[in-house]
């Protein structure tokens, strides 16, 4: 049985701006730009169908730019089919502390810990709960960034999706002599 081709999509926004690449490095070049959202802080933006090369990990790199004031991103994005998995080990994920990370000058420079500012609840900070994206995902900076704190300029996010190897045919054909030649090894001792 063949498996099912992976595809990555996500719900999410960001104030201001952001583009979403996937890449197999830590750059980001435009032949590799999934997304963008141009506008400034408005209604949530998705994506669908975007094809996985099987058998390759890749990294998902979000720029976000805030033009002044406060800041944050927020999404869900889900892989469907087989063969891949976040950096949670599943076929989703949320923005959070945890499984991304974050930089100001650049993806390469992307290893701190985000700062949350609330989960995508009623009464979210800033501009409250976004349409379409899971209640669980967080709002997530590189820093502080509320009404007060926030400040122009890029915050560089980044986690990755990981290609999970099948069982080849010839390592399935190997395991299967093994369990043949013991089942022959403990028939002949009995």
């Amino acid at each position: 049985m063949q498996a099912q081709a992976a595809t990555l999509a996500g719900s999410y926004t960001a104030d201001d701006s952001l583009k979403i690449y996937l890449s197999a490095d830590l750059t980001a070049t435009l032949d590799e730009l999934v997304t963008t959202k141009s506008s400034s802080w408005g209604p949530t933006e998705s994506f669908s169908g975007f094809a996985l090369a099987p058998g390759q990990s890749v990294y998902l790199l979000v720029e976000a730019y805030n033009v002044s004031g406060p800041a944050m991103f927020v999404g869900n994005f889900d892989i469907t089919g087989d063969g891949f998995t976040f950096a949670n080990g599943t076929t989703s994920l949320l923005t959070n502390t945890l499984d991304w990370t974050v930089g100001e000058t650049g993806f390469a420079s992307a290893t701190a810990q985000p700062v949350s500012l609330g989960a995508n609840a009623p009464g979210l900070q800033i501009w409250g709960q976004r349409a379409s994206i899971d209640a669980e995902a967080e709002a997530i900076w590189a820093y502080y960034a509320d009404w007060s704190a926030g400040r122009t300029g890029s915050a560089f996010f980044v986690t990755q999706i990981t290609a999970v190897p099948e069982p080849s045919a010839g390592g399935l054909f190997v395991a299967g002599l093994a369990a043949v030649g013991f089942a022959l090894r403990r028939s002949r001792r009995s």
